[in-house]
């Protein structure tokens, strides 16, 4: 049976974070009954005991206690951080649910959660900071056998001689091969014998495809001397992003494209994000809206919204909506929608001023609240452009693997408009998709306001 070691680490981690919410409650309660005049009585009490119970479970159920070396801070936080965001929705309900003076205890519960969530994220910082330290000094080293001679086998040694505080050490390599990349501790004949000399931790295997019949053996002897092995698939140089593996049946499925926004918790979040931030904004904007539409109004004939057919996620197309900023001509009533909204000779003094200021895009909050677009996201292209560019140039319908966004990577980054490359856009577009996090979301919306000012925008129509 292989053996795992994480197990202690794992239930050492809850127990702490158990306690520092213990602390943090107790704490919160002496503070408000004593010093703020809170009614802290048998009630609150067990509703705090019910809450430390469910905060717990939801740690487990996102999996924070899990002793994965190579899983980066970041992406501990970001877990953590929704983990959260969960347990003060529970503590919100209980409050409301079970409590008389719901205003004063609504504050009280959001605040434990909060200096909870500070506290944790401290924890953690510090607690992979020391274990990142104690790694790199190779006080905790795992050791690695690498069983083959492929071209996997030497990404996996650059990957991890570049991340020394993975706390991963390669001690040689087992091939057949003349020449190895490795110190070769003996042939694949050998490989019982060099376990059971050198004890390694794990069995990285890592053939060739002209080596896979050895491959059943290879797993059967680590079994055997209760090692674990993993397998670098020979087809790992077509994998373009994080893979994501499904079962059906017995058969292991690699998808060879998976990405965040596919897990359903990360897709609800960032959904509920756009739901409530559109609300927001349309509140918000709502007098600059009306100034645009009664500017566009008196300014020239026309309807105020100027409706278009993009192509959207999963390559499906939508009408997205922006406040006209050209002129209609007479050939062109009937057809508003299908205009070229690039035509200089036929954009308004008006229409050019929103879009130095990008007033003309604020309709796209409708969008978003309705659910064919996101704040964040790639920005979606006319169907004839997208067919012409998923021709010649690689990768481009990739980005119709998420829903397009009002904004984006690429225009923070000043990619934006027919004047910068398609391929850079479709560059940062890939690797929005590809490392998408709640926070990248909140950065790119705050930036965008720095950014929406299009120094390009001419005032004045062309003759």
């Amino acid at each position: 049976m292989v053996q795992n070691n994480k197990t202690s680490l794992k239930y050492i981690g809850a127990f702490v974070d158990f306690f520092l919410n213990i602390c943090v409650m107790a704490i919160s309660f002496l503070v408000a009954d004593r010093w703020l005049g809170y009614d802290i009585n048998e009630k609150s009490i067990v509703i705090g005991a019910m809450l430390l119970i469910f905060a717990s479970a939801i740690y487990f159920m996102f999996d924070l206690y899990s002793a994965k070396r190579w899983e980066k801070l970041m992406s501990q936080i970001v877990k953590l951080i929704t983990a959260q965001a969960i347990i003060m929705g529970f503590a919100v309900v209980a409050v409301l649910v079970f409590t008389e003076d719901n205003a004063r205890n609504f504050v009280l519960a959001i605040i434990i959660c909060l200096i909870s969530l500070a506290v944790l994220t401290v924890k953690k910082i510090i607690a992979t900071k020391i274990l990142h330290y104690i790694r790199i000094k190779n006080k905790n080293p795992k050791y690695v056998l690498i069983v083959g001679n492929g071209y996997g086998a030497v990404e996996y040694a650059r990957q991890i001689n570049d991340n020394l505080h993975f706390g991963y050490r390669i001690i040689g390599c087992v091939s057949d091969a003349e020449k190895p990349r490795f110190r070769k501790l003996g042939n694949y004949s050998d490989l019982d014998t060099v376990i059971k000399e050198h004890r390694p931790h794990e069995v990285v295997i890592a053939l060739e495809s002209k080596e896979d019949s050895k491959t059943q053996r290879i797993i059967n002897i680590c079994d055997q001397n209760g090692i674990r092995a993993s397998i670098i698939p020979v087809a790992y140089k077509y994998f373009k992003s994080k893979c994501q593996v499904d079962m059906v049946g017995n058969l292991p499925l690699i998808n060879t494209r998976a990405i965040p926004l596919d897990n359903i918790g990360n897709a609800a979040i960032k959904r509920a994000i756009d739901i409530v931030c559109s609300l927001i904004l349309i509140i918000l904007t709502s007098p600059i809206m009306l100034f645009a539409a009664i500017g566009v109004k008196i300014t020239s004939k026309g309807p105020v919204i100027f409706k278009q057919v993009r192509v959207g996620k999963n390559n499906k197309e939508f009408t997205i909506y922006k406040f006209r900023s050209m002129r209609v001509e007479e050939h062109h009533e009937g057809d508003l929608e299908e205009h070229d909204e690039d035509d200089e000779s036929r954009k308004t003094r008006f229409g050019a001023f929103m879009r130095r200021f990008g007033i003309d895009e604020l309709p796209q909050f409708f969008n978003v609240l309705f659910g064919s677009m996101s704040l964040v996201g790639p920005r979606p292209e006319l169907p004839k452009f997208v067919e012409e560019y998923s021709k010649t140039i690689p990768l481009y319908m990739v980005k119709h693997q998420v829903k397009p966004g009002i904004t984006g990577l690429a225009q923070i980054y000043g990619f934006r408009g027919d004047n910068t490359s398609i391929e850079r856009r479709i560059e940062m577009d890939i690797k929005y998709i590809e490392n998408w996090t709640i926070f990248n979301d909140i950065k790119i919306i705050f930036l965008t306001p720095f950014k929406m000012f299009n120094r390009n925008e001419k005032f004045k129509r062309k003759k």
